[in-house]
């Protein structure tokens, strides 16, 4: 068996399943070969093509951190056929596994920067491997802040990592909910209200974002308000994926191909790409 066979998806065992909100649940996998499961490495913002047999085949963000080895971590929004389907899995139930794909945020690059993360509701999974990475390798960057926003406070994801991460000194947390949530201190409104509201320097400083399109463009607009530049924010676009080669056109926006040149681009190479107004 080999990683490298971007084609051939191999067999992984689910080893644990995590309710996370009412509709999404995050998954532990580890693959039956263990020597597959050490060679296995990403950076945050990449995918896999997870295959649950019998239903398909989708595209799914690995949401644990970056230097796990023993397993990794997808976390699945119930929103369609497959992803309906996963959530039906239990412990000890088997999956296929492609990839990883994509192109990640660059971690290396954040060393020795502040480093300022916004998530908008399952945008959280992505940015999320990317911030457990930050923070386990805390010591090589300066400030760290995340920003999180939801529908409300039941939706958000990884609630026992948020709360440990509000009682931490190494991270700044802001929450924001549409909704007013009780048992949790969380700003009414959008996310992207939290960039205005939350004194961070520009100077030194990268930001990762992950959320719906219209977040993302407010978010970029706003950090250069406040003087980050464009080649220093990074965006995951998560697409329509589906070969995970740049094959099948699924996820092109004008001639790049997502699941190949991104998931994760700078603002400043979004800029360049045709998106819809």
């Amino acid at each position: 068996m080999d990683l490298n066979n971007e084609f051939r998806p191999e067999p992984a065992v689910i080893t644990k399943v995590i309710i996370e909100s009412p509709n999404t649940k995050t998954f532990s996998i580890q693959y039956k070969d263990k020597g597959l499961q050490k060679k296995f490495f990403f950076l945050p913002g990449k995918f896999v093509s997870v295959s649950v047999f019998g239903y398909g085949e989708m595209p799914v963000s690995i949401s644990s951190s970056p230097y796990k080895t023993d397993s990794f971590n997808l976390t699945v929004m119930d929103v369609g056929k497959i992803t309906h389907a996963m959530h039906q899995l239990k412990k000890g139930d088997l999956i296929g596994v492609r990839g990883p794909f994509g192109k990640g945020y660059p971690l290396n690059r954040f060393r020795k920067k502040n480093v300022v993360v916004i998530a908008g509701g399952c945008g959280f999974a992505p940015v999320g491997s990317g911030l457990r990475g930050l923070l386990q390798k805390r010591e090589h960057f300066g400030d760290l802040y995340l920003l999180y926003g939801a529908g409300s406070a039941e939706e958000f994801l990884f609630k026992n990592d948020l709360k440990k991460w509000q009682e931490s000194k190494n991270i700044t947390v802001k929450l924001a909910a549409d909704k007013k949530s009780k048992g949790w201190l969380c700003h009414d409104g959008f996310v992207t209200d939290l960039i205005t509201k939350t004194k961070f320097p520009a100077k030194n400083t990268v930001a990762m974002i992950c959320g719906p399109p219209v977040m993302i463009d407010t978010a970029i607009a706003k950090l250069n308000k406040k003087g980050i530049k464009d080649e220093n924010i990074f965006i995951s676009m998560e697409r329509l994926m589906h070969c995970g080669v740049g094959k099948c056109g699924h996820c092109n926006i004008g001639k790049s191909y997502m699941c190949v040149q991104g998931p994760v681009l700078s603002a400043k190479e979004l800029k360049e790409l045709p998106r819809e107004k």
